[in-house]
């Protein structure tokens, strides 16, 4: 056999976990219990959480009962349908069921069938967004989930800026209010300008106090803009690749930059961390000591997005640090 009849050599992505970006054991036990089905335990772990914190749980224990958004309905009902937590975790589950049957595609390529299915889905997400809100009025997170109703909704700018204002009236310091607003001022949405989007990146890590996750909000910048540049544009492939070329070039050292003055030595382990870690990884690759530490930092748990923009998230990470 000749050099050109061997296969090629796949990534190894034994022991790599997807999605589930934190490093906290209490949700990983909240979760495997969903996985059991049993949704107290998990409800009763929720209950404690706060600020970013409770964004993080939101988040996995809705992937975890992605399905089962009938189920948590019926524990709803039980519980006089007015429980802050429960109306919470069902209208993140919604939004999560809903994307999932639109998928990633865009808007053109979606079938008829499946648009009308997610916006059903999502109109019942809205309201019981709204009632979680009701129920909870200084509870930012309801409004972090909103953004990502409205999103889907086709909600225009200005109400997605009085959601985030809502959001950081309550948290000022929100990672998932910062980082949804990203999602939600993308070209890919409204034709807004990537300029813009990466402004708001650059401010907000601007902004962030040394040691604060927040300052990662730049690399989702960054990894928006990347994905327009190659996906959404309708450039030639020549272009794109020079495009991509010198935004990675612009926006190297800055990302650099913000990551030094969030890794602050001593600073404090904070929720969003993993998934800041992610952002790091992806977008550093050629920067490899600052793409590596955050590689290493991330414990093999591996985020959907940014991977999923260069592929299979799990295989795209192991082409890259696990050669």
């Amino acid at each position: 056999m000749g050099i050109f009849s061997r296969k090629k050599r796949l990534p190894q992505t034994d022991g790599l976990i997807l999605d589930r970006t934190w490093a906290d054991r209490e949700l990983d036990a909240a979760v495997a219990a969903v996985g059991a089905g049993d949704l107290d335990t998990a409800l009763a772990g929720f209950r404690q959480q706060t600020g970013d914190r409770r964004a993080v749980w939101n988040g996995g224990l809705s992937e975890a009962a992605k399905g089962r958004s009938e189920q948590l309905e019926a524990r709803l009902g039980e519980a006089g349908g007015k429980d802050p937590d429960l109306l919470l975790w069902l209208a993140q589950t919604l939004v999560l069921e809903g994307w999932e049957v639109r998928t990633a595609r865009r808007a053109k390529d979606v079938s008829e069938q499946r648009a009308e299915t997610f916006h059903r889905i999502l109109r019942t997400a809205h309201e019981v967004v709204e009632l979680a809100i009701e129920v909870a009025p200084d509870d930012a997170t309801p409004w972090t989930v909103y953004q990502w109703v409205a999103i889907g909704l086709g909600a225009d700018l200005d109400t997605h800026e009085a959601l985030f204002q809502e959001a950081i009236a309550r948290h000022p310091t929100s990672y998932a209010a910062h980082g949804n607003k990203v999602h939600a001022i993308a070209p890919k949405w409204y034709g807004t300008s990537i300029e813009e989007m990466l402004a708001f990146g650059a401010e907000t890590a601007d902004k962030a106090a040394p040691g604060s996750v927040l300052g990662g909000v730049l690399g989702k910048a960054v990894a928006e803009a990347r994905l327009h540049v190659f996906n959404f544009s309708d450039a030639s492939a020549v272009k794109k690749i020079a495009a991509a070329t010198k935004l990675a070039g612009t926006w190297a050292d800055p990302l650099i930059v913000a990551r030094e003055k969030w890794l602050q030595p001593g600073r404090a382990p904070e929720a969003p961390d993993l998934d800041a870690h992610n952002y790091y990884a992806y977008l550093l690759k050629n920067h490899r000591e600052a793409g590596k530490a955050s590689a290493d930092a991330m414990f093999n748990r591996v985020s959907t997005l940014p991977w999923a923009y260069s592929g299979d998230p799990l295989e795209a990470f192991a082409e890259e640090y696990r050669r």
